[in-house]
């Protein structure tokens, strides 16, 4: 497999990726530019899963008492630093390949994601890259790496409930309610369309319809065409080579941080249209539907948001 129908192959299992498995794969990649790496290599990998705090591979790997910075320091010296680096650096052969494996881990557990437990289990299981070397350094058996994982999935340990968990955890009785209306009209539209996946699109449908929520008023009073997103609903940002569910899920991760930012110990319905005004897709999708996202960002502060 050359490293583009690698990266290709990659980016197709990114869709699946849990939270915790893309910000791995994220620090994977700023490890080696921190390092100025001109390669991805599969022990950036580990070092991204290690970094991944309240990931199930981060649990596996504290409980191997795998130290961090040793860990990093180990990986610095592990690859020659491009000086400077003038491109970015590039996933190796050998990180492609894990990540395919990967894939195959979660397939056969049946999971519908790949988390940091998939992808542990992954460079276990690889003869391939660096972090062959490194969990040799770091005394720790592919074996053990094994074990541990899956006792933990045997226990019902995974990484999307504990994601689930949290942002379930402090959402608005109102908000959980809006969600699952969304879900279930992503289910309706389903028998529809083959393959139907809740989007950014569903939940401000059922954000403009919910009556017990000042959304709905904010939104229409800013153009919201209402008439549009339902002709249009579940097409408006499928060109946009986007995954509607990844998106769904890091618009609500970012509602639960503003939350907190903002000092409230919930999450509401005002807090998930001000993460949709600062998702960038989010805000793409309100100006295709006559928002006028100006307006929008004045009403949010006069209207939703604790005075300063």
């Amino acid at each position: 497999m050359g490293l583009r129908g690698g990266a290709a192959k990659a980016g197709m299992l990114n869709d699946r990726y849990s939270q915790h498995a893309r910000r791995a794969m994220s620090q994977a990649r700023l490890l080696a530019q921190d390092y100025q790496h001109n390669v991805i290599d599969t022990d950036h990998l580990l070092v991204g899963i290690l970094r991944q705090k309240g990931s199930v591979g981060a649990q596996v790997l504290n409980d191997l008492e795998v130290d961090p910075l040793h860990a990093e320091l180990e990986v610095c010296v592990l690859h020659a630093a491009a000086d400077p680096l003038l491109t970015p650096p590039a996933l190796t052969e050998a990180l492609h390949r894990t990540l395919v494996l990967a894939a195959e881990e979660s397939h056969w557990f049946g999971h519908h994601y790949i988390g940091t437990e998939h992808l542990l289990l992954a460079l276990a299981r690889s003869r391939e890259g660096a972090a062959q070397v490194l969990l040799r350094t770091l005394a720790i058996s592919p074996d053990q790496i094994r074990r541990r994982v899956r006792r933990l999935l045997q226990e019902g340990v995974t990484e999307l409930s504990i994601e689930a968990a949290k942002r379930t955890a402090r959402l608005s009785e109102l908000s959980r309610r809006v969600l699952n209306a969304a879900e279930q009209l992503a289910a309706q539209k389903a028998t529809k369309i083959e393959g139907q996946r809740i989007g950014l699109d569903y939940l401000l449908l059922v954000l403009s319809r919910e009556a017990r929520s000042p959304v709905s008023r904010i939104l229409r009073d800013c153009g919201l065409d209402v008439a549009l997103l339902e002709d249009r609903l579940g097409d408006l940002l499928n060109g946009d080579g986007v995954n509607p569910v990844s998106l769904l899920e890091d618009v609500i991760d970012h509602a639960v941080d503003r939350a907190d930012q903002l000092g409230m110990h919930y999450t509401g319905t005002d807090h998930m249209l001000l993460a949709l005004l600062e998702h960038p897709q989010g805000a793409q999708l309100m100006q295709r539907l006559g928002i006028n996202l100006g307006k929008l960002a004045a009403a949010i502060e006069r209207d939703l948001l604790p005075p300063h």
